[in-house]
C-alpha cells in the first residue's frame, strides 16, 4: 500500500478517533447513580476517571510492548481491547465489572495513544508530517464531537445504550489492520528497518516539551472546568449555556488541525509561542468578560490557538528525534498531558488556598497568567534559536 495514498493516510489517522473518546459518556453519571443507589457519587465518578489511570499506565507500557510485538500489532491489540471493554457496560450493572471495563478501556487506548502520533513521524517527514499531525488532531476533535452528540441521542434509551458508541471503534480496527503495513524501527534485521540497531534515546527536547505540556494541560483542564462556575458567578450565563459555548472550542480545534500544516509554514519556530500567547490572552479576556458573546469569541479563539500549539509541540519533538525514538517522544508528551489533567484540580486548589480566593474568576486569571508565562518563555527561546538554513545547491564543475 502506497503510504502517500489517501486510503493509507485515512487508515493511519483513523485510530486518533478513539484517543479522546473516554470522556464522551461522562454526562451519564447522574443516570448511573439512579440505577446504582448503593454506590456513592464518588464511586460513580470513579467510573469516568479510572480510564485516565488506565491510559497513563499503559502509555508507559506501550513502548516496551512495541519492542516485543511491533507497532502494528500493538495498535490492533489496543484498539481491540478498547472496543470490547468499551461496550461491556451495555450489558451489566455490576459495579466491579463496570469499573474493570472502564479501566481496561483506558488500558487499550493507552497502548496505541502514543503510536497514533509517532507512526506519522515514522512514515512521513517535513511538510507532509506536519500536515498529517494537524489532521490527526482534527480527526480526534471531530470524533469527540460526534461521540458526544451520539451519546446525547442514545441517553433517551438509557445509560447502558450510550456505551454502544464505542462499537464504532471496529471501523478503525478493520481499516488500520487491513491497510497499514508494519514499520517498527526496533525490529532486528536490515531487511525490515534501516535503524534496526538503534535503541530509543531520551533527549532534551522531549524533556523540555514534556514539562511544557504538563503545565499547559494543568491550565487547559483548569480553564475548562471553571467556565460554568465563572458564568454563574459573573451572573451572565447558566451551566447549560456554558456547556453549549464550550463546545465551540472543539469545533475551532478541528479547524486548527485542518489548517495546521499551512500555518506552520508561515509561523515556523514561533508557532508554539504565538499559539500559546493567543490562548493566554483569550483566557484573560474570558476572566473579565461580562456577556456570553464575548465569552464565546474568547473560547472560540482559545480553541483555535490551543489547536495550533499542541500539534506544533508534537511536530517539534518529532523533528528533533530519530526514528527509533519517535514512540518514546510521543509517550513522554502523553504522560505529561495525562499527569497535567490529573493534577490540575489539586494545583488550583493549592493556589486558591494560598491566596485565600476560591472564586472561578480568580482561578481563571491565575490560569491566564500561567499560560502567558509559558508563552513569553517560548517566544524568547524561539527568538534565540538560529533559523534552519536550506542546504546550498551543489553545482557540477
Amino acid at each position: 500500500m502506497d503510504k502517500h495514498g489517501w486510503l493509507f493516510k485515512a487508515s493511519l489517522l483513523s485510530i486518533a478517533t478513539l484517543t479522546n473518546a473516554a470522556a464522551a459518556v461522562q454526562v451519564t453519571v447522574p443516570m448511573i447513580m439512579k440505577d446504582l443507589p448503593n454506590q456513592s457519587q464518588a464511586s460513580i465518578e470513579l467510573l469516568m476517571s479510572v480510564t485516565s489511570f488506565g491510559i497513563l499506565l499503559f502509555i508507559l507500557l506501550s513502548n516496551f510492548l512495541t519492542r516485543l510485538i511491533g507497532n502494528k500489532k500493538t495498535v490492533v491489540l489496543g484498539v481491540a481491547i478498547a472496543v470490547i471493554a468499551g461496550v461491556i457496560p451495555m450489558f451489566t450493572e455490576n459495579y466491579a465489572v463496570l469499573l474493570a471495563s472502564r479501566f481496561m478501556f483506558g488500558a487499550g487506548v493507552g497502548l496505541f495513544n502514543s503510536l497514533a502520533i509517532s507512526l506519522i513521524s515514522i512514515y512521513y517527514e517535513g511538510k507532509e508530517r506536519d500536515r498529517l499531525i494537524g489532521f490527526e488532531n482534527a480527526a480526534a476533535a471531530a470524533a469527540t464531537t460526534i461521540f458526544t452528540w451520539l451519546v446525547g441521542y442514545l441517553m433517551s434509551f438509557g445509560w447502558h445504550m450510550t456505551f454502544g458508541v464505542y462499537a464504532l471503534g471496529v471501523i478503525p480496527l478493520i481499516i488500520f489492520g487491513l491497510f497499514v503495513s508494519d514499520k517498527t524501527p526496533t525490529v532486528t534485521g536490515a531487511a525490515t528497518s534501516t535503524v534496526s540497531t538503534q535503541k530509543p534515546k531520551l533527549n532534551a527536547t522531549m524533556i523540555g516539551y514534556g514539562i511544557f505540556m504538563f503545565i499547559l494541560f494543568v491550565t487547559y483542564f483548569g480553564m475548562t472546568v471553571k467556565i460554568a462556575p465563572l458564568f454563574e458567578q459573573a451572573g451572565y450565563g447558566t451551566a447549560a449555556e456554558a456547556s453549549l459555548i464550550s463546545g465551540i472550542s472543539a469545533a475551532t480545534g478541528f479547524v486548527a488541525g485542518v489548517i495546521f500544516g499551512s500555518i506552520k509554514q508561515i509561523l515556523g519556530r514561533y508557532m508554539i509561542g504565538l499559539g500559546t500567547l493567543a490562548g493566554a490572552v483569550m483566557v484573560l479576556v474570558l476572566s473579565m468578560s461580562q456577556n456570553l458573546i464575548l465569552s464565546g469569541v474568547a473560547i472560540a479563539v482559545y480553541g483555535l490557538a490551543f489547536g495550533m500549539a499542541v500539534p506544533a509541540i508534537y511536530s517539534a519533538v518529532a523533528a528533533k528525534t530519530d526514528e527509533a525514538s519517535q514512540n518514546l517522544g510521543s509517550t513522554i508528551l502523553l504522560v505529561a498531558v495525562n499527569m497535567g489533567v490529573f493534577l490540575s484540580p489539586y494545583v488550583f486548589q493549592l493556589i486558591a488556598s494560598a491566596f485565600g480566593d476560591t472564586s472561578a474568576i480568580f482561578s481563571m486569571r491565575v490560569d491566564g497568567l500561567l499560560v502567558l508565562a509559558l508563552a513569553v518563555i517560548t517566544l524568547v527561546t524561539a527568538s534565540l534559536q538560529k533559523p534552519e538554513r536550506a542546504p546550498k545547491p551543489v553545482h557540477a564543475k
